[in-house]
């Protein structure tokens, strides 16, 4: 296939135009200017654009990253040849499914190429997948280093050995990996679920076993309970009955006898009420007579000695005469003087005036001193009587006597209600003796009657009947779970020849797995040289014969022998041109022993040769030129250098966008 013009409205093309040559073609580009968008957009017209992609690790998908900066929707055409015939591809869509829609026709007709599986362009025209082209004849930028892949590896084996492409040992081992895997992996695959189903199964049909026995032995013991207590239920009714009557016409006298003592004992209180409320009526309340005894004689006293105080002074007209006299004495030296009656001058003849004065006012003194004295007495009189509610002493005297009268009645009340009352507690203790002694006969579990002891027996084979229907109730709902044992069986024969057909297929898998291992080694001994050797061949041409041979694994990771050193040298210890140079030779040999030589699948180089010297370059660009004798080469590149060292060759197209 080769690849004749690209119209593109991608990323930031918008509707441009790229024509190739069928040889080797250098496009020429500065930085930004869509040199990897065309990379891109060639891959996806083979292969569409992955619409379930998301981003990861910061990489964007391709239907995001090559969006049409205009807005539009993706689109383009790209004009072919193959097999002889010049065809336009065609792909558009829309923003959830871009590129999606695909035709193909017959370039400058509408006449559809009807041999071309639009859900497989890629594989159709290049002869190879999607991985596999990306691994081998598509180049992106920065991305040179090869890696090893199941399809791959597939299709260097193929052109290795036999030429056939429909097996590869990595593919094989997977599949017979997860072929023994499905059966068993440790502890999980369809073997341990048989091993497993198989031991819950016998597990299962013991526990039916276990339970149809301890069902027939819970049939039989409950039958057995349910008669010992139907016997003991009887008997114990009928002992009641007769204990019941006993009790009751006990019960009875006892209780008559109490209410006898209770309706006398309410009389005797009723009595002692009366005696009480008359002792509540008077001055002197509940107290003792002895008590009121001495406080009457002390009252009774006080009262007779505040008497005797009053007396004490003389009486009021007498006090008042002795005043006006010693007044009238007072007013007569008086007159006296003012006559000149008494023939007395100076001193001497104030004296009796003021003698008779002095007199008057402390008779006068005395006068007030002697009445506030017996107005004191009179109010503490008054207070003592008061308190009785008497007039005289004589009325304190009778008022003690009639309360030692009615606090003897009390007294007589007191006792004789005690003594109703204490023969009515007798009596009660003797019915509560009673209660107990009755209560106790009718109380089956703690009496030592026969009564009793039948009843403790009823209670035993009740709760023996109890406890078997539980433990039966269990025994039925378990029942409920368990599986039917039938069943059971057949699914247990059933999985028995299930495990013997996969143990075999196990076994042979594992040992087709390990012969085949075996075998992978030396198939991969035999496809490793050949590419190694085509790989070594190439280095040489781009390096001038620098290093001797070149080693691979089946991941295709290179290491380089130097020219006269017997230790080969990992890429970590080369520069990175010579990386660069090495899996590029890796891509190409790659290319060679890969890809269908009918299919012609194009190579496609972004900025393959950026890390390359001026002479390594001029190398690798003469390596490819004699390369695209064979097939179609197109080398992207931001610099003019491979533009002017191609310049003069006829068979290179420089392209400058």
């Amino acid at each position: 296939m080769k690849i004749k013009k690209l119209t593109a409205s991608f990323g930031r093309l918008k509707n441009d135009t790229l024509e190739l040559g069928d040889g080797l073609s250098i496009v020429y580009a500065p930085n930004e200017s869509g040199k990897s968008t065309w990379c891109g957009f060639i891959k996806a017209m083979l292969y569409g654009i992955d619409s379930t992609a998301r981003e990861k690790g910061g990489v964007k998908p391709d239907k995001v990253k090559f969006s049409p900066w205009s807005g539009a929707p993706m689109a383009g055409t790209m004009d072919i040849e193959y097999e002889g015939k010049l065809l336009t591809l065609s792909r558009k869509g829309r923003e959830s499914a871009p590129m999606r829609d695909f035709t193909v026709n017959f370039t400058g007709t509408s006449e559809a190429a009807r041999n071309i599986d639009h859900a497989a362009v890629g594989e159709t025209l290049l002869g190879v997948s999607k991985d596999v082209f990306e691994r081998s004849a598509f180049i992106g930028q920065g991305n040179i280093s090869a890696g090893g892949s199941p399809e791959l590896e597939k299709r260097i084996s193929a052109i290795v050995q036999t030429g056939e492409e429909k097996s590869s040992v990595i593919e094989a081992e997977e599949r017979l990996r997860a072929a023994i895997r499905k059966r068993r992996y440790n502890k999980s695959g369809r073997l341990p679920e048989i091993e497993k189903e198989l031991s819950e199964i016998r597990e299962s049909l013991s526990e039916n076993l276990r339970e149809s026995q301890k069902g027939e032995e819970l049939k039989k013991a409950k039958a057995q309970a349910l008669e010992r207590r139907d016997t003991m239920l009887n008997k114990v009714s009928e002992l009641r009955k007769g204990t019941r009557r006993e009790t009751l016409e006990k019960l009875s006298q006892s209780r008559n006898r109490v209410k006898e003592l209770e309706s006398s004992l309410f009389e005797r209180r009723n009595e002692l009420a009366g005696a009480e409320r008359k002792l509540d009526g008077e001055v002197f309340g509940r107290a003792e007579p002895e008590v009121c005894r001495a406080k009457v004689k002390d009252d009774t006293e006080n009262l007779k000695r505040l008497e005797d105080n009053a007396k004490k002074g003389g009486s009021t007209a007498l006090n008042y005469a002795v005043l006006a006299l010693f007044a009238l004495a007072a007013i007569a030296f008086e007159l006296l003087a003012d006559f000149n009656v008494l023939r007395i001058s100076g001193l001497i003849g104030y004296l009796p005036r003021i003698a008779a004065g002095v007199l008057a006012l402390a008779q006068l003194v005395r006068i007030i001193v002697i009445r506030n004295r017996r107005k004191e007495i009179s109010s503490q009189k008054l207070e003592i009587l008061n308190r009785y509610g008497a007039k005289t002493a004589d009325n304190i005297v009778e008022l003690l006597v009639t309360h030692e009268k009615n606090f003897a009645d009390y007294l007589a009340a007191v006792k004789e209600s005690e003594s109703v009352s204490e023969k009515l507690e007798n009596v009660k203790k003797e019915q509560a003796e009673l209660d107990t002694s009755l209560l106790s006969d009718l109380d089956f579990n703690a009496s030592g009657s026969e009564t009793a002891l039948a009843a403790k027996l009823l209670e035993e084979a009740e709760l023996a009947l109890r406890s078997i229907r539980e433990e039966s109730a269990l025994w039925e709902g378990r029942q409920s779970v368990l599986k039917d044992p039938v069943e059971q069986k057949a699914r247990l024969i059933e999985l028995v020849k299930e495990q013997e057909k996969l143990t075999k297929e196990y076994d042979a898998l594992t040992l087709a797995l390990e012969t085949l291992t075996a075998a992978g080694g030396e198939i991969s001994h035999k496809i490793t040289p050949q590419l190694s050797k085509r790989t070594a061949e190439i280095f040489a041409k781009l390096t001038d014969s620098r290093y001797d041979a070149v080693l691979l694994d089946r991941e295709l990771k290179a290491a380089a022998v130097p020219q006269g050193d017997s230790i080969a040298r990992d890429t970590a210890f080369l520069s990175t041109g010579a990386v660069d140079q090495l899996y590029l030779a890796v891509r190409l040999a790659v290319c060679e022993l890969a890809l269908p030589a009918e299919k012609a699948c194009p190579i496609i180089l972004d900025d393959a040769l950026v890390n390359f010297d001026d002479e390594r370059c001029a190398k690798a660009l003469e390596l490819l030129r004699e390369l695209a004798a064979q097939r179609q080469i197109v080398l992207f590149t931001c610099h003019r250098r491979e533009p002017e060292l191609m310049k003069n060759a006829c068979d290179v197209r420089i392209i400058e966008i």
